[in-house]
């Protein structure tokens, strides 16, 4: 059995989201077909490409490694395509990576699309510990990225665009559910739903806290919807940028303002070499939007 392009992109799209049902949802077709394509495609290349949970979605060492050939092909195939319509140029792509949405990324996103009505835009969204990888390896253009500290490494360049405070998630049967404000220590004994395989969980959560106790962390999501429905089942608590309680109002939920936590700032990051001029403009565009807002 040949592969196919078909299946490659079924398989990106399961790889990007580590979920089967929205990747379905983003190509159209039902889980069940997705899931038969999958198996097909592992069947082909001689083993597992997913671990696959009640829980979670994971790729295998095998799957990691096909993901950037599977990139390379499926490029390489949309530009056959392109040649063989006449020579027809197609718009440019620019890949656009947010982890978290909010009213400012989307501000700057309008912006950007706005003054280059001639780009293909793609917004993907992440994991938490996706954008620099994605950035290196080429799969991303831009990314934005919420930390405490810009990411330590030469090869990109991060530009602080806004900052904000930060809030204790909780669901609203929490004993600081109706609090105006807590103090971290205050929440020392709690227990915090993390990102599975993130480096930065235990600055986030501030590991050790000035006390000297270990807060308990659970490293159960992928992303950030799926930290929210945790919370809001009661499993545990989370911090987030306080634009968290507007952009991913819902019920069961609650922001509560952690009044002694320094902000937490979202950076623009890109390659540091590129020799892309549309990575230059979004960044330039990026940074006046963030002035204003």
């Amino acid at each position: 059995m040949d592969l196919t392009i078909a299946q490659l992109r079924y398989f990106l799209a399961v790889a990007e989201t580590l979920h089967f049902t929205r990747a379905a949802k983003r190509l159209h077709i039902s889980p069940p077909s997705l899931s038969q394509q999958i198996q097909h495609l592992e069947k082909r290349v001689g083993g597992p490409l997913f671990e696959r949970t009640s829980r979670h979605v994971e790729l295998t060492a095998r799957g990691a490694e096909l993901v950037t050939l599977a990139r390379t092909v499926i490029t390489a195939m949309d530009d056959v395509v392109s040649w063989a319509d006449g020579g027809r140029r197609s718009p440019p792509v620019f890949r656009v990576g947010v982890p978290a949405a909010s009213e400012r990324a989307n501000a700057v996103l309008a912006a950007a699309v706005e003054r280059h009505p001639d780009v293909a835009w793609q917004v993907h969204g992440l994991r938490f510990t996706e954008p620099i990888p994605l950035l290196r390896d080429g799969s991303l253009d831009v990314s934005l990225m919420v930390s405490v500290d810009p990411p330590n490494t030469d090869d990109i360049v991060a530009t602080p665009l806004w900052s904000e405070d930060r809030v204790l998630v909780v669901h609203t049967g929490h004993r600081l559910a109706d609090r105006a404000s807590v103090r971290l220590e205050e929440t020392d004994d709690e227990t915090y739903i993390g990102i599975r395989d993130s480096v930065g969980t235990q600055t986030w959560f501030v590991d050790p806290r000035p006390s000297g106790a270990h807060p308990r962390i659970l490293p159960l999501a992928a992303q950030f919807d799926e930290v929210l429905q945790l919370c809001a089942a009661g499993v545990g608590v989370n911090i987030s940028g306080s634009s968290a309680a507007v952009t991913y109002a819902r019920p069961g939920l609650r922001y509560i303002p952690i009044s002694d936590l320094p902000p937490t700032t979202t950076f623009l990051c890109r390659k540091r070499s590129h020799g892309n001029e549309l990575i230059e403009a979004f960044e330039r565009i990026a940074v006046e939007v963030a002035g204003g807002t």
